[in-house]
Parts: C-alpha cells; structure tokens; sequence
C-alpha cells in the first residue's frame, strides 16, 4: 500500500502543475503523509484518516493564504480613470478638425475620432479635450 500512496502523491503533484490554482496539492501532501505513515503501520484506516486529516488541513490553509481576499475595495470619485483621463489634456492637431465629421487623430498614444464643439480647427492648433462621448473627443481650442 506504501507504494500506492508516494505514485498518488506524485501523481497528484504533477496534476497541480497543469492547473493554475492550489486545489490539487492538499491532497497530494495527505497521499504523502499516509504513504510515510503506511512505512509504520499496516492499518488502511489510520492511513486513509491521515489522508483525510492532513488533506483538510492543507485545504483550510490553501484557502486561508490564496483564497479570496475579502478587503474593502476603495472605491474611486476621481475621473481620471478610463477615457475619462482624456478630459482637460491638450494635444496639437494634425488634421483639420470639424464640428460634424469626426477625424482621426493620435492623442497620447492612441487613435481617436476628434471633433470639435463649437467650431472648425485649422492644423497646428492645440486644442482641449472638454468631453468624451462615446469614442469620440470633444475638443476646443485651448485659448478658450
């Protein structure tokens, strides 16, 4: 039976290393410790209940030190999260930027359909991002 305990042991170690989380070596350090226990006694019940023992024990503290984490997430007010980020920078345009067709611009790494609020925009003119909507900035220029 010893035998049969240190093969479940390594077979159960390396089932753990094709699956991403911890659930598979609780029961590989029971099948462990009952195949040290079978080298001492030949009882298949003291074996099996320090499978289980040692299994549940290794279960509990897998899920005390890589379960879910039940802290308080902080919750953000600031909009400068997301596209939201995009609102007061100011860029340089390289296309002329009309107030009904949206052009493509590349603002901060990014391309973005652009189109201004109250005016048509020359090229060369920084202007301001005032809103997001949708996947298109709102821009001004950024004397205003």
């Amino acid at each position: 039976m010893t035998e049969i305990w240190f093969i479940a042991a390594g077979v159960l170690v390396l089932a753990e290393l094709l699956v991403t989380t911890f659930f598979m070596l609780p029961f590989a350090i029971g099948a462990f410790f009952a195949g040290i226990v079978s080298l001492i006694t030949d009882s298949q019940d003291i074996q099996l209940g320090t499978f289980v023992v040692f299994s549940i024990v290794g279960v509990y503290i897998s899920v005390k030190i890589f379960g879910p984490r039940k802290q308080k997430k902080e919750e953000s007010t600031d909009f400068s999260e997301g596209v939201n980020k995009y609102i007061g920078t100011t860029f340089v345009t390289t296309d002329e930027i009309d107030i009904y067709e949206p052009t493509l611009q590349h603002v901060y790494g990014d391309d973005w359909q652009v189109v201004s609020v109250d005016r048509r925009i020359v090229p060369g003119t920084e202007v301001k991002v005032v809103s997001v909507n949708g996947t298109k900035l709102e821009v001004q220029t950024s004397k205003e």
